[in-house]
């Protein structure tokens, strides 16, 4: 790669940092196994841990599909084999909840056609979703010792926002992978991460908490202020809304959909196993063909068209990643078939396979990416590929 051209990202983020829109950042960039950049801004450090939250969810597609390549588990299962809480689905409809045509099965979890939502206040099922999110939390703080299970499984009680397999909506499917992940091995989400993921990856430091010593590596969280994208420190009020409250403690649970928090260093090893088609440092982990499987977009025409993330123009998804079908309309100089995701404050990643290209970003901004700043990111690394 022209590493004079990928100097052009530390002339971007000096300018971010000067006109106060990032005060810590940190990125680094791959290209056919070898590193080419990497670079610390602002408060961020070397070591910073961060919260990734949704970039937990490509590392619970690798956890099914460790599964299923060990023929424990089929893609076309209902969750109710495996979770009681989801066998009786119904779908709230103006006239009223109506059973569920089909049962919500592993693909539609994995690519976010089941029906579940997230909390919300747009439709009814987010609404109930809220209502019971925050009676689940209540219950957890007064320790009323549920397992990851039992709230996995209370969230069933929910109504779906359609018919599984209908369209596409952004919901709460991860978790549910995560039930289905402990039921199978008969062991906690967490302790299968650590186990068959994080301890393979030597990703040293990532986990559903913070451990006590460690905490004055956590990232500082920044808020937006004002529409030009200024930041201040975030409160405590800022935190509790990301649920980050009390980052040394184990979580009531561990959310395969945002639980986790990790660092540049740890999460580049999960990335470098995906661009590496499966291994890493000769510790495999997923077979070549898996690997080209979870990276192919899953969506019919008609789902697609429900896609409403800004984020997603230009591309499809599948087995809870994007990837991109249509240059052109994302506006980028990358390649069809770059796939990847993000989390919530900001933090993304993506891999290239024609390229043989991959970008760790972490940050933590409480609104979350800035996608100008993410577009002048793609667009200097691609520019810089000149073999």
């Amino acid at each position: 790669m022209n590493r004079q051209q990928l100097k052009q990202l530390d002339a971007l983020f000096e300018r971010e940092i000067q006109e106060e829109r990032i005060k810590g950042a940190s990125l680094l960039v791959e290209h056919k196994g070898k590193r080419e950049f990497k670079n610390v801004y602002g408060s961020d450090r070397e070591d910073s841990i961060y919260k990734v939250f949704s970039m937990t969810k490509p590392i619970t597609t690798t956890a099914i599909m460790m599964l299923y390549e060990r023929g424990l588990v089929d893609l076309f299962d209902p969750v109710s084999k495996y979770l009681e809480g989801y066998g009786h689905m119904q779908v709230a409809t103006t006239k009223g909840l109506v059973d569920a045509k089909e049962p919500i099965t592993l693909k539609h979890l994995l690519n976010m056609t089941s029906g579940l939502v997230y909390p919300g206040t747009e439709s009814e099922p987010e609404r109930i979703m809220e209502d019971l999110y925050r009676e689940l939390h209540e219950k957890a703080v007064k320790g009323a010792g549920m397992s990851n299970l039992d709230i996995i499984n209370a969230l069933g009680s929910v109504p779906l926002l359609f018919h599984p397999g209908e369209a596409w909506h952004y919901g709460i499917s991860a978790d549910v992978i995560g039930g289905v992940v402990e039921v199978v091995t008969g062991v906690t989400y967490g302790e299968f991460l650590k186990n068959e993921i994080f301890e393979p990856l030597e990703m040293r430091d990532t986990g559903f908490y913070v451990k006590e010593e460690e905490y004055h590596r956590l990232a500082q969280m920044y808020s937006r202020i004002d529409e030009k994208g200024h930041l201040r420190e975030a409160d405590e009020k800022a935190y509790a809304g990301l649920n980050m409250y009390a980052p040394t403690k184990p979580p009531y649970i561990e959310s395969a959909g945002g639980g986790l928090y990790s660092t540049l260093e740890d999460y580049s090893h999960f990335v470098q196993m995906l661009a590496a088609k499966g291994s890493f440092h000769g510790k495999r982990l997923l077979g070549r063909k898996t690997v080209e499987y979870i990276s192919q977009s899953q969506l019919t025409d008609a789902q697609a068209k429900t896609i409403y993330f800004d984020s997603l123009e230009g591309y499809s998804y599948g087995n809870l990643m994007r990837i991109m079908t249509d240059p052109a309309k994302a506006g980028s100089n990358g390649s069809i078939g770059e796939y990847g995701w993000d989390g919530l404050p900001g933090t993304y990643f993506f891999v290239d396979p024609e390229e043989e290209l991959m970008l760790v970003y972490m940050q933590q901004i409480e609104q979350g990416a800035d996608q100008v700043l993410r577009r002048k990111m793609r667009q200097i690394i691609y520019a810089a590929l000149d073999e």
